[in-house]
């Protein structure tokens, strides 16, 4: 897209329901009745974009259930896009020009338009179900934001604090939540994960309780929603600092936290973070070479480049001999972090901390780094140098354990072992279908082809030899 040309808004129908689903919100359109739209800006967060639009738009205060998805009826309109929400106000009027229907009357026949009144029908068949069954999709019930103020004045009464009623929610799903809650004090985080991210809620109560001060301190568990509460973190995501000083403490303290995880990997192993410790990596090498081969020659078109045999092999002995030769350099495992992106660091002048942690892993610590360096990379910071700055404030508190030959030796290698630690980590590429998926082949092919640039930068240096 040129950057000139408007972005292209998509317009949601809006299921919004009160009292236990038995009233749904309506709005006249000609000599009948439509469901009240939104319009959103795509890759941006739904749920927050959805409940201030109808703030703005309607002046309610809202919260989204789910998306319905639309293979349940045949009726929908293929362009059509829904989200079921409910008003956080049980009675009252109506926003203007918006009325509050009995469902049963939205479901006859003339009231909606039968693409619309096929999915609100699907949609409260929907809700019952999660009511009816509410571990398996907890929020996408009605009336679960009650509960979940309630459970959190229980947890935050004993600190003095009171819940005001004043909430953003970022992410919502029926196993999925992500809220903002104010308190009479420092607002308080829920969060709450289902499949395949259920290991968060472990692994984050493992790193509150073995790193405070690196990670948000947790202040209770909701066992039977897989989710739990943090206290709010001041500051400022890294993403929108331009100093460099700020980069360059980032690093410091990533080091900190990765040199304070040394020899704590079986525990956290245990609490759900991933294996990705050299030898582990290094088998699946192999298996992910063998599926991007499958993967470059179902590439139609050129450019972009098709990656041949004898690439492929190239890049293969490549990783093995980088993995091989920062396992000779005996670095420790420590806790890594597969989404180690700006906007996850948190700074402000009294601390430095880390957020959502469902990538976690036991890694080589250089792995981690090597995201940040790529994002630093990218931004526009305020000299030059800043990279190798940066570099250098990583690597300062390694300089106690290992020698500076050592350390620039790893760092060569951070790259490429980054990358691959990256594109391994989810399952997709395992899967029959996932080299010749139209949807997800560009994307592989483009780690593949970038990790194959790294391989020819570290074979063309003089040193570190690879052999």
């Amino acid at each position: 897209m040129n950057s000139g040309e408007p972005l292209k808004l998509q317009t949601y129908s809006l299921i919004i329901t009160r009292r236990s689903a038995e009233e749904l919100l309506v709005a006249p359109r000609g000599s009948g009745w439509a469901l009240p739209e939104v319009a959103v800006r795509p890759n941006q967060r739904l749920a927050e974009q959805l409940t201030a639009g109808t703030r703005g738009s309607r002046e309610l205060e809202t919260y989204c259930l789910f998306v319905p998805g639309l293979a349940s009826t045949r009726e929908a309109a293929p362009e059509t896009v829904y989200a079921v929400m409910e008003s956080l106000l049980q009675n009252g009027k109506a926003p203007a020009g918006t009325y509050w229907m009995l469902s049963r009357v939205a479901l006859r026949k003339g009231t909606l338009e039968s693409h619309d009144r096929a999915i609100v029908q699907s949609s409260l068949e929907e809700m019952e179900r999660y009511t009816a069954e509410p571990t398996a999709g907890p929020f996408g019930r009605p009336g679960w934001i009650k509960e979940l103020f309630q459970w959190i004045q229980d947890n935050i009464g004993p600190l003095g604090l009171r819940v005001t009623g004043a909430f953003k929610q970022l992410n919502g799903s029926p196993a999925f939540s992500l809220m903002r809650i104010e308190t009479s004090g420092a607002a308080v985080w829920f969060k709450a994960t289902g499949e395949p991210n259920r290991h968060e809620l472990p692994v984050t109560r493992t790193l509150a309780r073995l790193f405070p001060g690196y990670v948000p301190e947790v202040l209770g568990v909701h066992s039977s929603w897989n989710g739990w509460l943090s206290r709010e973190v001041p500051g400022s995501t890294l993403d929108q600092f331009a100093e460099v000083s700020a980069w360059e403490r980032a690093a410091r303290t990533l080091a900190e936290l990765e040199i304070a995880s040394i020899g704590k990997s079986g525990e956290l192993l245990e609490s759900g973070c991933k294996d990705f410790r050299l030898a582990r990596l290094s088998e699946q090498i192999h298996p992910f070479l063998d599926a991007m081969s499958e993967c470059m020659a179902a590439q139609k078109k050129q450019p972009p480049a098709i990656l041949m045999g004898s690439e492929l092999a190239f890049l293969r002995e490549t990783l093995i001999e980088a993995c091989s030769a920062l396992a000779q350099l005996d670095f420790p495992d420590a806790l890594g972090h597969l989404d180690f992106n700006p906007g996850n660091i948190l700074l402000s002048p009294e601390s430095c901390v880390f957020l959502d942690w469902a990538e976690a892993c036991v890694a080589n610590p250089f792995v981690t780094f090597g995201y940040l360096r790529e994002h630093a990379g990218r931004q526009h910071l305020e000299r030059a140098g800043a990279v190798e700055g940066i570099t250098a404030a990583y690597l300062e508190p390694w300089q106690a354990f290992f020698s500076s030959s050592d350390l620039e030796r790893g760092m060569a290698f951070s790259s490429l072992v980054g990358v691959f630690a990256y594109a391994v980590s989810g399952n997709a590429w395992r899967s029959r279908e996932g080299p010749r998926n139209p949807a997800l082949a560009p994307y592989f092919r483009g780690l593949t082809r970038r990790m194959h640039r790294d391989a020819s930068d570290i074979r063309g240096r003089s040193e570190p030899c690879l052999r």
